[in-house]
């Protein structure tokens, strides 16, 4: 899942080149594609871990980077995949009222993408403290490991 992330995060570099390069119809095209894309990441693999391996920690757990990173990562994630779905509707079509659409695309247009990749780069660090395990010397001179980092 990580991998794909990371190419929604290329994908959605790229879109902006295209943007820069006046080719609005492709950007819209390609940024449009990742959010619903990414909605259904959210949907079917992303919703279904918070929910079993999260949820029923809150708040007992959040003074443990184990889970504070993660639950930073699905409120941020959450935050950014409304704000792309609200900039599709806004800017993309006629379906919200007048003085609901953007006046100002830009702008809301490069905070959601750099949030989005706030948001990838703490899943990135919520894969590395749940699935990677760096390993450390116990003490200089002995040749005993012990986890760096270590589950809950």
């Amino acid at each position: 899942m990580l991998l794909v992330e990371a190419a929604m995060g290329m994908a959605l570099l790229a879109g902006a080149v295209l943007a820069r390069r006046r080719h609005y119809r492709a950007h819209a095209w390609c940024q449009s594609a990742v959010v619903l894309l990414n909605l259904v990441v959210i949907g079917f693999a992303m919703a279904t871990s918070f929910y079993s391996q999260l949820a029923p920690k809150i708040p007992q757990a959040m003074r443990k980077s184990y889970y504070a990173i993660a639950v930073g990562h699905a409120s941020l994630g959450v935050i950014a995949e409304l704000a792309g779905l609200y900039i599709i509707l806004a800017a993309g079509t006629q379906v919200l009222p007048k003085r609901l659409r953007l006046r100002n695309y830009r702008a809301w247009m490069r905070a959601t993408l750099i949030l989005w990749w706030v948001v990838l780069l703490l899943g990135v660090a919520t894969y590395v403290r749940w699935y990677v395990h760096l390993w450390v010397a116990a003490s200089p001179g002995t040749r005993s490991i012990r986890p760096l980092l270590s589950a809950p």
